[in-house]
């Protein structure tokens, strides 16, 4: 009772920890305001020495894309068109010009690069690759078997490329098999029919928007950028222009462009309200919203049945290695819930309760990732720990070596809660 007492205790104290800092947090870093657009910081804390005798042997890894520049044109010709043709119009203050300057750097920066990676997004891959081979030198030595998969996306097999070659950097005798297929999408970018019936179902697109028109407050930017209210009404889609005019401000940081920046444009209160909407679009969309249950991640399922499975042969074999996984934030999302790590499985009654259970820029920044990391002693006891984004979470499961789970208990865990 005294474990369960104390597991129940870290739980509440890491829920509650999401639910303390997000606004304070963006206050601070209005970078964070991005959510998933929000450029990968790195771990944000050190490593548990694993219990005497342990020693990592295998990894089993998911990571999203690195950071990449917007993907639609129109993101940044939108705004761009709007307010070059208010000042064609005489109708733009001064700030309204020096935003349309800002906003037409940023539109050059972007052309013909759509959705591409950006530098910052190939070493952040060989940041993580770095710190995992440095962290886990074992599952690395000699010969490993290494597996990596992605979609077919570009970003996302530059991503894993570079992830890749740094590992083959660190240790020569490593060789990767890499594969990015249309077979392989059955477990890297699962679909189903019932989730993707369920995020496009009416009743759910209408819940969103409904709270995005709580959370949209465009009139003092208006006001800001524009010197006759009347032309605005007749000529501007208001909610539209501050939703890309935030984009543009915070996917600057993927490109590591931070001049002309356009954060000053809104105040705190503005960038978090934004933030929140696009939280709680992923939230009710892709992870634990009561509203969906099973059906919204269900994209996750086949994905850590993978992870179950690939464990189970590693650890038969003896060999030690790594399988290495890339895709997008829209898989990431629904692995990480259904794995019930901690800060993605907690259940909000209320649109305005999300950020209380739900951080998406702690899941899913621009090169997110999962990492279960084994261990075996000489007796052969397997071990197991969580990462995400490279920090040490939990999962409902009752252990006595915290961050460390005997994998029997995870494994029967997971077979039990999802009848695998």
């Amino acid at each position: 009772m005294k474990k369960i007492t104390i597991l129940l205790a870290l739980i509440f104290l890491a829920a509650q920890s999401f639910a303390q800092t997000a606004r304070e947090e963006i206050a601070a870093n209005p970078a964070k305001a991005g959510g998933v657009m929000y450029a990968y910081p790195g771990p944000q804390s050190v490593q548990t020495p694993a219990p005497k005798g342990y020693k990592p042997f295998y990894v089993s890894h998911f990571g999203r894309h690195g950071s990449r520049w917007n993907c639609r044109w129109s993101d940044y010709d939108s705004p761009y068109t709007t307010l070059k043709a208010a000042l064609e119009a005489g109708k733009l203050t001064p700030k309204g010009k020096e935003v349309l300057s800002k906003v037409a750097f940023f539109r050059e920066d972007a052309r013909d690069r759509i959705g591409e990676l950006t530098s910052l997004g190939m070493r952040q891959h060989q940041g993580i690759a770095k710190r995992m081979f440095e962290s886990f030198p074992e599952a690395f030595k000699g010969t490993p078997e290494i597996t990596a998969n992605s979609t077919q996306s570009p970003r996302v097999m530059i991503s894993m490329f570079y992830f890749c070659e740094q590992l083959k950097s660190l240790n020569p005798k490593i060789m990767v098999n890499l594969n990015s297929s249309e077979r392989d999408a059955s477990f890297v970018a699962h679909r189903t029919e019932e989730s993707e019936l369920f995020r496009e179902s009416p009743e759910r697109e209408a819940d969103e928007v409904e709270y995005q028109n709580k959370c949209y407050h465009p009139e003092r930017l208006m006001r800001l950028l524009f010197n006759d209210e009347e032309y605005v009404s007749a000529n501007v889609d208001t909610a539209n222009l501050y939703e890309l005019l935030y984009e543009i401000a915070v996917m600057a940081q993927n490109n590591e462009i931070y001049t002309p920046e356009l954060y000053s444009l809104f105040e705190k209160e503005e960038l978090y309200d934004i933030w929140q909407s696009y939280n709680y679009g992923w939230y009710s969309s892709r992870s634990s919203n009561p509203k969906g249950g099973e059906v919204s991640i269900a994209g996750g399922l086949p994905m850590l049945k993978h992870f179950i499975e690939k464990a189970d042969e590693y650890i038969a074999s003896g060999k030690n290695g790594a399988t290495l996984r890339f895709s997008h934030d829209g898989y990431l999302i629904p692995l990480a819930t259904s794995m019930r790590l901690d800060g993605c499985r907690g259940v909000a009654e209320k649109p305005e309760d999300c950020a209380d259970v739900f951080v998406n820029y702690k899941v899913s920044p621009m090169g997110g990732n999962v990492q279960w990391v084994f261990f075996r002693n000489r007796k052969g006891d397997v071990i197991v720990k969580f990462l995400l984004n490279e920090n040490e979470v939990g999962i409902p499961v009752e252990t006595d070596m915290y961050p460390y789970y005997c994998w029997s208990d995870v494994k029967r865990y997971y077979e039990d809660y999802y009848k695998l």
